[in-house]
């Protein structure tokens, strides 16, 4: 798989269009990784999905206990 790269900055056109202000190249998948690092690990992904269910948790008992003091 090949990616789309900027040598330069992104920006948005008139029309909402993404512009390149500098060069356009083509990367292949390892270069990607070599660039940027590897994918999450499925460690990652459970620690990530963890943390993510706390902080529902967390939201959701605050907006309970909002709405059950308000009465």
């Amino acid at each position: 798989m090949n990616f789309l790269a900027c040598e330069g900055d992104w920006s948005v056109g008139a029309a909402g269009e993404p512009l390149c202000t500098g060069t356009l190249v083509s990367l292949t998948q390892e270069e990607m990784q070599a660039l940027y690092g590897s994918a999450l690990t499925w460690d990652d992904v459970a620690e990530l999905q963890g943390e993510a269910i706390a902080l529902f948790a967390v939201v959701f008992g605050f907006l309970v206990l909002k709405k059950a003091l308000k009465r």
